[in-house]
């Protein structure tokens, strides 16, 4: 279970600067603060605090837990679809 949640955390934390690493794209090609929606705003301080606690299990400040692994899972498949639709999928284009 170590080994898991340590391949979770290094993971989470990926995840999370890619995350900010888009955010920062975006926010430089003229985007505001206060164009971002709720919704998106709240799931990236989720996965903003995800990867906080994945930092803290690496660096050995909190045990690990089970809950804490499922936790981890369950925020890093959706965190994942999203970077795909934000990097790997086509921009719809007009037809």
């Amino acid at each position: 279970m170590k080994t898991a949640l340590k391949i979770s955390s290094c993971l989470s934390v990926i995840l999370a600067l890619l995350l900010i690493y888009y955010l920062i794209q975006e926010l430089s090609r003229g985007m505001s603060i206060v164009e971002i929606d709720f919704i998106a705003a709240l799931i990236t301080l989720i996965i903003i605090s995800n990867a906080i606690l994945a930092f803290y299990v690496l660096i050995g400040k909190l045990k690990p837990v089970k809950p804490l692994l499922v936790l981890q899972i369950l925020i890093i498949i959706p965190t994942c679809l999203l970077l795909y639709e934000f990097f790997l999928k086509p921009p719809m284009g007009c037809s």
